[in-house]
């Protein structure tokens, strides 16, 4: 006899048994959800990292990186050594090697989207004393092109790093040359016969050749005459590889050629007010075959990606007056050159050269004469028209100089430039900060981190300068002994100057920021006000975007590549300056 089972209970049971979640083999494979295709493995002291493309084999004691990259080319990166690590500690820096730490050790690290391995560094020590201090070091695959990310960061408690050289320089023993982009760009041999330094090697003329010869300075990013894009490559037979630096606000680089090579190249990170701060990057691109023109390439599409690329044709449509640059001629012109006494450049047996002036109807007068010759537009660069003459007093810049005609005379000139069609930009400066400016107060000057080391604020050693304290000065310019101005303050003078001359009805189409281009960021370590160098920059960009959205045209010396979001560039003389030393770069503004 059969029995028939409560019928709602028989249902219940059903119900939850389809209910039940569907069992499965395993995890997804990682082609599926757009992982990487890498693996990690261990063998014998060596990590391995091995991609589809790259093989990245690591030596667990020594540091040393080989890359098998497809091409096929083997690129070696060096093994750790004594100096690849400053510390500071107790009042005190000293050099330590990376390999030497007490502790070292190597894990897989996976974020999904890079895959290799994690690197930990710690029990660093000196002397007696165990440093407080760790450094946590990622090498990894990244992407279907599997670029090698380098990536550091230190754990900094009593113990801070004042340098850190990783990832190692690339061997260039076998390579062919080495792409560097300083000044117009240059490829150097890896066995060029005679030493080479990018800082030395500038193009110097007017007879500067020893006094360029001589500078010490190191080779920074953000400097024209050294990095102005934070890239460099190696050529070896058909392949090539680009080194990219991600985080070039604080960086250097290590770099030496001696006579017959080898080149020896490498990022070098620098300290933010004083410690490494915060995570850098570098990310090395293997390209199978390839040279210079493949490796800007490869920088052109990074720039693109991270933002740092405006086309023409965007810039032309947020500032439609761009358009008419196109092919424009660029004049300059000059007011007032007045050496100031006492000061590097002046000299009391030659009087003609301390001081020289034009008006501003004469220089009118010229304007219209070159209108009369068939120049329909040009673009006119006034420089020296500031009270005391050029590089004098920045930044109280007004009134405008008396001895060429004043306020009055200044706008004769502008309304002269409007009535030609000429489009008038006026040279001006924010950074040099001099000391018989009505405004100097020395609390607004950049302060070194303290008053033990020479002033190396400047990048040229050649320039020369002095601390008085903690504050670094120069003499060398036109104007004398000055300071440099915190850029926090820059652009509340530059809309001081800018409004009093709205106020005279003077409204020119643009203003040059001398050296905000050229020069690197600098830091400030007063503690009422501190600066970083990304600060410097971010208050560099908000004077060029105040000129873009009351002028219209920001120009400024060069160019490194942190300012190209916001430009469009055409190199033109300035008046009295070497055409390489001192091309100007005009901007014109685009973000918003």
């Amino acid at each position: 006899m059969t029995t028939i089972p409560n019928q709602p209970l028989a249902i219940a049971i059903i119900s939850i048994a389809f209910m039940a979640p569907p069992v499965f083999a395993g995890p997804l494979p990682r082609a599926e959800w757009g992982a990487p295709l890498v693996d990690v493995t261990q063998t014998d002291g060596n990590w391995v990292i091995a991609g589809r493309k790259q093989t990245v084999t690591l030596d667990a004691s020594s540091l040393a990186i080989s890359v098998e990259a497809a091409g096929p080319v083997t690129w070696k990166l060096a093994p750790s050594e004594r100096g690849d690590l400053v510390v500071k500690s107790k009042r005190e820096e000293f050099n330590l090697r990376l390999a030497d730490a007490g502790s070292i050790r190597v894990t897989k690290y996976d974020t999904g989207y890079k895959t290799g391995m994690k690197i930990r560094l710690e029990r660093f020590r000196h002397g007696d004393d165990e440093l407080g201090l760790a450094l946590v070091l990622t090498l990894c695959l990244e992407g279907k092109d599997e670029d090698l990310i380098c990536d550091a960061a230190a754990i900094e408690q009593e113990a801070v790093v004042r340098q850190l050289d990783w990832p190692k320089e690339v061997d260039t023993r076998g390579a062919d040359y080495s792409a560097l982009n300083h000044v117009r760009g240059n490829l150097l041999p890896c066995d060029w016969p005679r030493a080479y330094d990018p800082f030395q090697n500038v193009p110097s003329g007017q007879g500067q050749e020893a006094l360029i010869q001589s500078d010490k300075s190191y080779i920074q990013s953000n400097l024209i005459e050294t990095w102005s894009m934070s890239w460099w490559g190696f050529q070896k037979g058909r392949s090539a590889l680009v080194v990219i630096c991600e985080t070039p606000d604080d960086a250097a680089y290590k770099f030496s050629h001696p006579p017959g090579g080898p080149t020896v190249l490498g990022p070098r990170w620098l300290p933010s007010l004083g410690r490494l701060a915060y995570p850098r990057s570098a990310r090395l691109c293997f390209i199978p075959e390839g040279n210079y023109v493949t490796m800007a390439k490869r920088y052109r599409r990074y720039v693109i990606d991270c933002g740092l690329f405006v086309s023409l044709k965007e810039t032309i449509a947020a500032e439609p007056r761009v358009a008419k640059l196109i092919g424009t001629p660029r004049l300059g012109q000059r007011i007032l050159r007045n050496y100031k006494p006492g000061s590097h450049r002046y000299r009391p047996d030659y009087p003609s050269h301390n001081y020289e002036v034009a008006s501003f109807d004469e220089r009118a007068r010229q304007l219209r004469e070159l209108k009369s010759k068939g120049v329909e537009h040009a673009v006119v660069s006034l420089s020296g028209w500031p009270h005391e003459g050029y590089d004098r007093q920045h930044p109280d810049v007004l009134p405008p100089a008396p001895a060429a005609g004043g306020w009055e005379g200044f706008q004769r000139w502008a309304d002269t430039c409007e009535e030609l069609g000429y489009t008038c930009v006026l040279h001006d400066q924010y950074r040099d900060y001099y000391i018989d400016a009505p405004s100097w107060d020395p609390q607004f000057a950049l302060h070194e981190e303290n008053d033990r080391k020479d002033a190396s604020v400047f990048p040229g050693t050649r320039f020369g300068g002095w601390k008085e304290g903690d504050i670094p000065f120069m003499d060398y310019w036109d104007g004398g002994k000055m300071g440099y101005l915190n850029a926090r303050f820059a652009l509340g003078h530059l809309v001081k100057n800018y409004q009093a001359m709205f106020d005279h009805g003077i409204h020119a189409q643009g203003s040059y920021l001398d050296v905000f281009g050229y020069v690197p960021p600098t830091e400030d370590f007063n503690p009422e006000h501190p600066l970083t160098r990304r600060d410097c920059m971010k208050y560099r960009a908000a004077c060029f975007t105040w000129v873009r959205r009351n002028l219209g045209i920001v120009g400024t010396e060069d160019g490194a590549d942190w300012v190209v979001p916001t430009s469009i560039t055409a190199p033109t003389p300035t008046p009295g300056r070497s055409s390489w030393r001192r091309s100007t770069c005009w901007y014109i503004t685009t973000r918003s």
